[in-house]
């Protein structure tokens, strides 16, 4: 979780100035941070629908694998509007990745080791914060714009094959929990709007 979080703000500030390079607007700029809340906002209030009935850990690596690819490929974009649709995708893994998260840890973390655990993790995500974007900066000055994107995809491949180390917390398949479909969100819907 913490070198997924790391890769969070490294590709962050390196897509910043991807995006200034490319269309040497601060405007542009400012979209992106944009996209982040909207792809929020469009798959928050479902995705946990999706979370409660799928594999856990399965899902936290497929989002990073998501993430990597996503990343990856930006480099070769030329255009600022597919570099939008990337980060909005990337967006969606995130918000898939955060909320998985968090249910694992309940499962896999002893209620009497939590406090320990969110110290940690609290930590963790208050240096990558600072740590990400001044990585990401010494990056910039040593190699170029791609070559640190293409580094921060590979932290997300870390994450994922060690997010893979990990035990599984939901083995069991419950065969009376039904398939998701519309139906099924509608009355996930129902529940949390439920006075």
């Amino acid at each position: 979780m913490g070198i997924s979080t790391l890769g969070d703000f490294i590709y962050l500030v390196a897509i910043n100035v991807l995006v200034l390079k490319l269309t040497g607007s601060a405007a542009a700029v400012a979209g992106l941070w944009i996209i982040g809340p909207i792809a929020s906002m469009l798959t928050k209030f479902w995705s946990g629908s999706i979370i409660d009935r799928l594999n856990i850990r399965r899902i936290m690596i497929v989002t990073d694998i998501i993430r990597a690819t996503l990343v990856a490929i930006i480099p070769f974009f030329s255009s600022i509007w597919l570099i939008y649709v990337c980060l909005f995708f990337l967006s969606v893994s995130k918000a898939f990745f955060e909320p998985a998260a968090l249910t694992y840890i309940t499962n896999v973390v002893p209620e009497k080791g939590r406090k320990q655990f969110n110290s940690f993790r609290s930590l963790i995500t208050s240096s990558a914060f600072l740590i990400g974007p001044a990585i990401s900066g010494a990056l910039l000055l040593i190699t170029s714009v791609n070559i640190s994107i293409w580094i921060n995809a590979f932290s997300f491949v870390i994450s994922a094959i060690l997010v893979y180390l990990l035990p599984n917390v939901n083995t069991e398949i419950d065969v009376t929990v039904p398939k998701i479909n519309l139906n099924i969100l509608k009355s996930d819907w129902k529940e949390v709007f439920k006075i």
